[in-house]
């Protein structure tokens, strides 16, 4: 089967460069399908899918967002139309990968597009500001970002070169047609630096159980990568080791970036999951002296660490942890447990560690328990996050709720 390239792109502005590629794509052997988000000037190549139509997708017309006058309205306005005309086109079986070229509008709204598309669709974007901050853009998604070097303003022997190897490289990833597969279940697991050891004692343990396990860093993204995945399907039990970015979203720190449903998706769907309070301890926050440490944190204990540092949860805080984490848990559809480690939640929390508070700990343990339904079992283990006995704990309670 002849694999289907969708490119999106702005083709009043980057038409010769979409031409380009459609004809590079085609001596590879590839369809095309270009999709027009233009806004501004006439096409200068053919579409196959009209400006038009992507308007009309997002519910408005060209004329419309030209005569509105609002370049950030009409930007948006491609994107939604953009985003729903490739998902059918996916659904359809008619697009194999995705890719695009642009500047900074071009860039927000190639990749804006490409977010709607799942996990293992080809995603690739030929972008002049590819040197930037892409995370924003990027989201969740696997989204590969080629730089440019050289402004798309017209074809010159550097830009062609550029884009014959982005041509190139779409092709290689479409006619690879594996998919996300695997006759075992597929099990979830965050972790994160100060529980690694922990993460990887569970992790073995799961495969010998016969499980495939795919690990997530609890950094932000990561946490909301896995609820993406298993929003999607790929995912079928999760073992939610790191709940560390509950920590830092409370101060805005290293791993806080989480979105809304962080914690909610298996819940929502139904699916078997362990959770563990690992890296509830600390909050991890970018600096390396007592003088670049933020002044209202000064009094806490500190677990120095590398540019970044861990800063002890105090009292106010586990409070706070309890009510969020539990509000979550309680809306769980599915069987739902909670593993707690009494004797530390990450290497900073163990005995004669710098974060090691029993206290703010325990009162962790007595606020969630007061807070959860009874169908969320909790299970209380004398063990640390990091020891053998813990790991075995949480293996064999996702095993028996599996099997």
């Amino acid at each position: 089967m002849t694999p289907i390239v969708v490119i999106v792109g702005t083709l009043d502005t980057k038409g010769q460069e979409i031409e380009f590629l459609r004809n590079e794509l085609s001596q590879h052997k590839c369809q095309v399908i270009v999709v027009d988000v233009g806004t501004l000037h006439p096409p200068t190549c053919l579409a196959d899918i009209l400006r038009n139509e992507v308007a009309l997708a997002a519910g408005t017309s060209i004329e419309a967002l030209y005569n509105k006058r609002d370049r950030r309205v009409a930007i948006e306005s491609m994107i939604l139309g953009a985003s729903a005309i490739v998902r059918r086109l996916h659904q359809n079986g008619r697009l194999s990968g995705i890719l695009s070229v642009g500047g900074g509008t071009g860039t927000h709204i190639g990749m804006g597009v490409m977010r709607s598309l799942p996990l293992g669709v080809p995603k690739l974007m030929v972008s002049t500001v590819a040197s930037r901050d892409m995370s924003s853009l990027i989201g969740t998604k696997d989204i590969t970002i080629m730089h440019s070097v050289v402004d798309i303003l017209g074809l010159n022997p550097i830009s062609r070169k550029i884009l014959s190897n982005a041509s190139a490289a779409m092709a290689g990833m479409v006619f690879d047609s594996r998919k996300i597969d695997s006759e075992k279940p597929i099990v979830g697991l965050t972790s994160f630096g100060f529980i690694t050891e922990g993460a990887m004692r569970v992790k073995n343990k799961l495969e010998q159980k016969g499980f495939e396990v795919a690990p997530f860093h609890a950094n932000g993204t990561g946490g909301m990568a896995m609820e993406d995945l298993i929003e999607q399907g790929v995912i079928n039990a999760v073992v939610d080791f790191a709940l560390h970015e509950f920590a830092d979203s409370l101060y805005g720190g290293y791993c806080g970036d989480i979105g809304p449903t962080r914690l909610e998706t298996a819940g929502r769907m139904g699916l078997p999951q362990v959770i563990v309070p690992g890296g509830l301890d600390c909050i991890v926050m970018e600096f390396d002296s007592k003088e670049t440490m933020p002044v209202h944190l000064r009094d806490r204990p500190v677990f120095w660490y590398d540019f970044r540092s861990g800063v002890r949860t105090n009292r106010e805080d586990m409070i706070n942890l309890a009510e969020i984490i539990s509000g979550k848990l309680n809306r769980s559809l599915g069987p739902t447990k909670l593993v707690i480690p009494m004797r530390g939640f990450s290497e900073a929390d163990a005995e004669g560690a710098p974060l090691y508070d029993q206290d703010a700990d325990q009162l962790f343990v007595t606020e969630i328990k007061a807070r959860l339904d009874s169908k969320v079992d909790v299970i209380e283990v004398q063990a640390h996050i990091n020891d053998e006995q813990f790991a075995e704990t949480v293996v064999s309670t996702l095993d028996a709720m599996l099997r």
